[in-house]
């Protein structure tokens, strides 16, 4: 399955998603929304299967992913469902950050990026986290467990490659980044200041990021083994 047949289902599932958010079609988000991770497994199992075995992590994370994307469908009807969907998420971005670390090894990664880039990411999910605190109540202590992994799922995939002769590893930062932007949405939209088509603005961010995830892996899995 090479990667235009890929976007051209991907992005008709996520279209429909989108479509579904914005008429309150409920129903139809229970197909369409878990479709999205279903669809990227799929592609990453069918064109994952001889290559290193860092390729569990990545699949175990996308399986969480998924598991998060079902539990948070049903975050209206019971609240608690939040937290677990948050838990699935959790688990997830620690199976993103072990390839990460494991990967920075076998991509023979000599030096860490500018110490600059890591005091900004922690200084932004700072921030972050001081504008929605006010409102978290009793999810305090979760949140910002959460904050703390999700930006280290980002600084360990910024320091796992070698730019200058691992371009694959601007297409994996630049999903995790895109990951950020959409975990900060949400967390803007349900904790600080609601805004109209904010649900549209995650589901894309998201879609994006997982893609971009995919797709970035699969090119350096194929860089190891080769």
């Amino acid at each position: 399955m090479n990667f235009r047949i890929l976007a051209a289902v991907y992005f008709f599932a996520l279209a429909v998603e989108i479509f579904a958010n914005l008429s309150g079609n409920l129903r139809l988000q229970y197909v369409s929304k878990p479709s999205l991770m279903l669809i990227l497994i799929f592609y990453f199992l069918v064109n994952a299967r001889k290559l290193a075995a860092e390729k569990y992590l990545i699949l175990f994370a996308f399986v969480f992913s998924w598991l998060g994307d079902v539990l948070l469908l049903f975050d209206k009807q019971y609240k608690s469902f939040f937290i677990y969907g948050l838990a699935a998420f959790l688990v997830a971005h620690v199976f993103y950050i072990f390839y990460f670390l494991r990967i920075r090894r076998r991509n023979l990664v000599e030096r860490f990026p500018n110490a600059l880039i890591f005091a900004a990411i922690a200084a932004y999910s700072l921030a972050l986290f001081a504008v929605i605190a006010p409102n978290v109540k009793n999810l305090l202590i979760p949140v910002g467990i959460y904050a703390v992994v999700i930006s280290t799922m980002l600084a360990a995939s910024i320091a796992a490659f070698d730019y200058s002769r691992q371009s694959f590893g601007k297409i994996c930062v630049a999903g995790t980044l895109l990951f950020i932007v959409s975990d900060s949405i949400l967390a803007i939209n349900r904790f600080a200041a609601p805004f109209e088509y904010a649900p549209v603005f995650v589901m894309l961010t998201y879609a994006a990021a997982q893609l971009l995830i995919t797709e970035g892996t699969l090119r350096n899995l194929r860089a190891i083994d080769n």
